[in-house]
């Protein structure tokens, strides 16, 4: 008889795309911020603290691996636009990013292309795209 095996899991999240997640932004970015009530469950699975703020994952997307990273990030608001940089709190973030991963930038326009070509369009879309964390390292992206 085989025993069956169980496993904690993440929290799974949805992500609206917008410009930054497809890189269409000034930056070409590649990332998006993950939802805020995430952010301490994933930097204590993920390791991350000064010192070691990002970690390598991959995104399964139909049967394929593609590497991302996954980084803590304190904002400073130094170069805020807007308004004054005193008149915006610091404030920490946990992003999902690729933009060093051409492979995954093509296969997430690729995968999600009325997303993508909505976003090139409008600058938006209805289209809704779901990260489920299946085990260590891996999230399924749907």
């Amino acid at each position: 008889m085989v025993a069956a095996k169980s496993w904690n899991t993440l929290g799974n999240f949805s992500v609206n795309p917008k410009l930054t997640f497809f890189g269409m932004d000034k930056q070409k970015a590649h990332c998006f911020t993950l939802p805020k009530v995430l952010y301490d469950d994933y930097i204590r699975y993920f390791g991350l603290r000064e010192g070691k703020l990002q970690k390598k994952i991959f995104f399964e997307m139909y049967g394929k691996m593609y590497p991302a990273t996954v980084r803590w990030a304190r904002q400073d608001r130094s170069k805020a636009y807007k308004l004054k940089p005193k008149d915006l709190p610091e404030r920490d973030v946990v992003l999902f990013q690729w933009m060093k991963h051409d492979m995954t930038i093509f296969a997430i326009k690729d995968n999600f292309r009325e997303g993508y070509e909505d976003v090139q369009k409008d600058g938006k879309t209805k289209h809704i795209i779901k990260f489920y964390h299946l085990e260590k390292d891996v999230f399924l992206v749907r």
